[in-house]
């Protein structure tokens, strides 16, 4: 993983333990694998919400597709699923990072 998205990633963590009292490294680390995993089965994509997916799974598509607008960095914090997957996007080199 790049310097630059392991620095994003740490900032990440620190403003959602901050905002999220119930933020977890450990499910981090457990969102982390399922976007994984995902990603080389071909399930990351802008789509819409599946049923047969994971949560997780359902809010990097959807991230997925708000990334070019103007509403993403607004979503990101209001949702802690959200955060996870924007976390685990950037681990996997899925998304850019936005900063």
């Amino acid at each position: 993983m790049p310097t630059k998205n392991k620095h994003h990633i740490t900032e990440l963590i620190k403003s959602a333990k901050e905002q999220f009292d119930n933020f977890s490294d450990a499910e981090t680390q457990e969102v982390f694998i399922t976007i994984r995993e995902a990603k080389a089965r071909g399930l990351l994509r802008k789509q819409p919400p599946d049923r047969c997916l994971s949560k997780y799974v359902n809010a990097a598509n959807y991230l997925l597709n708000l990334y070019s607008t103007d509403e993403f960095a607004t979503i990101l914090m209001q949702n802690i699923d959200y955060l996870y997957a924007y976390i685990a996007l950037v681990a996997t080199n899925s998304i850019a990072t936005t900063a």
